[in-house]
């Protein structure tokens, strides 16, 4: 006869399972995901109001989980509230990365928008010059940083998903993107285009 979750012994207790998981103990996890699955998905959907993206961050969580399972601490928090609060924090990041791309999107949008906007006649001139020599400049870098451009900042990417999409760690991202931003101003300001 199999105990139900409430009637879980003192090694079969969540927080026990989330021990044994931190000292490397795949069934333990497996009995742990299988306990919490349901709760932090649903928990997942409600927070971003999408399945898709809730089925991710579920995956992300619980990978952080069984990464960060050594340094649960039973004493702080039960297994659950500790699982909660990794998911909180996913939930979240998810929300500031989609935050970040409507805002790179609507700013192009916006600027779509002046570019076609016949009240701003006058300056479309002066506008499509500026954007020629930002598209020549970054078409002069390297590939490999072109590209990283392109998808930092005409895509929306975040540098998390630049790395994951390039294959390069998250430090090589950030550092090639910022070297390739300061050889694209010296290029672009070089021609005259205002800061």
């Amino acid at each position: 006869m199999s105990s139900s979750p409430t009637s879980a012994t003192p090694e079969t207790s969540d927080n026990a399972l989330l021990e044994r998981t931190g000292r490397g103990d795949r069934e333990a996890f497996a009995r742990l995901y299988d306990r919490l699955s349901t709760p932090l998905y649903s928990l997942a959907v409600q927070m971003l109001g999408d399945r898709t993206e809730a089925e991710d961050v579920f995956l992300e969580g619980m990978e952080e989980l069984w990464r960060k399972a050594p340094g649960y601490d039973p004493t702080r928090a039960s297994a659950f509230t500790w699982a909660v609060m990794i998911f909180r924090s996913r939930v979240i990041d998810r929300v500031r990365k989609r935050s970040s791309r409507d805002r790179t999107r609507n700013k192009a949008r916006e600027e779509s928008e002046v570019l076609g906007n016949p009240g701003n006649e006058m300056h479309l001139p002066a506008r499509r010059e500026e954007w020629r020599l930002v598209r020549e400049a970054v078409d002069a870098l390297e590939p490999a940083k072109a590209q990283l451009l392109r998808w930092s900042f005409f895509d929306g990417m975040t540098h998390g998903e630049i790395a994951e999409r390039s294959g390069r760690p998250l430090g090589t991202v950030k550092t090639t993107i910022r070297r390739a931003l300061l050889e694209l101003r010296g290029s672009v300001l070089g021609k005259g285009v205002e800061r």
